[in-house]
C-alpha cells in the first residue's frame, strides 16, 4: 500500500528522520559501494601494475623454462615470485575493500547498528506473496536490466575492435602478452567504472526517494509529533496566561512603589526605584511589554507615579536589565536626570520622603 493510500502525504519531519537513523534505517546505495570498491581496487592495481607485471613475467618465464627442461627441476625463484604476485593481488583487493567501507561510512554517517547485522528470519516466513509482484520488484528488475545494457554497451565498443587480434596473442612472449592484455583491459575497466558510477548515482537517488516515501507521515501524525515536541498548544496557552497573571500581580505591587515609570512610549514600560538602603544605584523593579506595559501605565496613573518618555533608554533597560537589578553604569547620568526631574515635579527627596514644608 502506498503512502497516498494510507493518507500519508506529508514529508517526514526532522525528528522522524533522526529517529529512523537511530534505529538504523538509512537509504543505502549498494551500487555506490560497488563503485567505491572497484575504484579503489583499480587505483591499487594501477599502483602495483609495474611490479605485478614484472613478477608475472618472471614467474611465467621460470615455469616455461621448467616445463621445457624437465631435468632442470623446480625453479628456485618460483615460490618467491608467487608470493610476490599474491601479495600485490591481496593489496589491490584490500584497497577495494577499503573503498567499499569508506563509501558505506559516508552513507551511514559513521553509524553502526549491531541488530542490523543479524539476518531477519521473519522475512523468510512472511506471507506477503503480493511482494512478488510489487511495483518495487518490477522497478528493481528494470534498473538491473538498465545496468546490463549500459555497462555492456560501454565496454562492447572496446572489445569489438580487439576481438580479431586475440589469436595473435597466443604466440606472444609473456611480457608482451601481459602488456597487451593490460592495455586492452584498462580502457574497458575505465568505461565500465564510469558507467557504473552513473548508474550508482541513479540508484542512490532512487533509494533516497523510496526512503522518504516510506517515512511519509499523515497530518495527524505531524500534529501529534508537534505536540509531543513543543507541548500541547492549550497547555502552553494556559502556562502563558498563568505567567501573565503572575507578572500582573507583581506589577500591581511594584509599580505603586516606583519613583518613575519609563516608557517607549506605548510598547515598553520600566518601573524605576531608588533607595539608599536598597543599593548604590537605581533599580528596575518591574518591566513589561505590550498589554503588560499598558497595565503598568494605568497603575502609574492611578498611584500618581510620573510617566517619563525616553525611547532609547527604555529600550536599553528593557533588553539589558533584569527585574530587581541595578541600572548599568553607562545609564547612571540619564537615570539620575530623570529622577531629579521627578523629585522636583513631585516634591519628594531621593529616597521617597517628602520635602519639609
Amino acid at each position: 500500500m502506498s503512502a497516498e493510500d494510507e493518507g500519508k502525504t506529508e514529508s517526514a519531519t526532522g525528528r522522524r528522520l533522526e529517529k529512523a537513523y537511530e534505529e538504523g534505517e538509512v537509504p543505502l546505495g549498494k551500487d555506490a559501494m560497488t563503485v567505491g570498491n572497484l575504484a579503489f581496487a583499480l587505483a591499487g592495481l594501477s599502483a602495483a601494475a609495474v611490479p605485478l607485471r614484472n613478477a608475472l613475467t618472471e614467474l611465467f618465464r621460470d615455469r616455461f623454462t621448467a616445463l621445457a627442461d624437465v631435468a632442470h627441476g623446480p625453479a628456485n625463484e618460483s615460490s618467491g615470485l608467487f608470493y610476490q604476485v599474491t601479495a600485490l593481488g591481496i593489496g589491490a583487493c584490500a584497497a577495494g575493500a577499503a573503498g567499499a567501507i569508506i563509501v558505506g561510512i559516508i552513507q551511514t554517517r559513521g553509524g553502526f547498528w549491531m541488530d542490523k547485522i543479524a539476518p531477519d528470519l521473519s522475512r523468510l516466513f512472511s506471507n506477503k506473496l503480493g511482494a512478488l509482484f510489487s511495483k518495487k520488484l518490477f522497478t528493481d528488475l528494470g534498473v538491473a536490466l538498465l545496468k546490463v545494457v549500459v555497462i555492456g554497451g560501454a565496454v562492447s565498443g572496446v572489445w569489438r575492435d580487439k576481438f580479431m587480434a586475440l589469436p595473435a596473442l597466443m604466440t606472444a612472449a609473456p611480457g608482451s602478452l601481459l602488456g597487451t592484455g593490460a592495455s586492452w583491459l584498462w580502457p574497458v575497466l575505465i568505461r565500465a567504472l564510469t558507467a557504473a558510477a552513473v548508474l550508482a548515482g541513479v540508484d542512490l537517488a532512487l533509494q533516497h526517494w523510496r526512503f522518504r516515501e516510506r517515512l511519509k507521515m499523515s497530518r495527524d501524525e505531524v500534529k501529534r509529533e508537534g505536540k509531543e515536541e513543543n507541548g500541547d498548544p492549550m497547555i502552553k496557552g494556559k502556562r502563558r496566561r498563568k505567567m501573565r497573571d503572575l507578572m500582573r500581580g507583581r506589577v500591581a505591587v511594584e509599580v505603586p512603589r516606583a519613583d518613575a515609570l519609563l516608557v517607549n512610549p506605548t510598547h515598553i514600560a520600566i518601573a524605576i526605584r531608588y533607595r539608599k538602603d536598597e543599593g548604590a544605584a537605581p533599580r528596575v523593579i518591574a518591566k513589561g511589554k505590550g498589554k503588560l506595559a499598558e497595565v503598568m501605565r494605568e497603575l502609574a496613573r492611578e498611584n500618581g507615579i510620573p510617566i517619563v518618555e525616553d525611547i532609547p533608554l527604555a529600550r536599553m533597560l528593557y533588553k539589558r536589565v533584569k527585574v530587581g537589578r541595578s541600572v548599568p553604569a553607562e545609564t547612571f547620568k540619564a537615570v539620575a536626570a530623570i529622577l531629579a526631574f521627578v523629585y522636583r515635579l513631585t516634591g519628594k527627596r531621593p529616597g521617597g520622603t517628602a520635602k519639609a514644608a
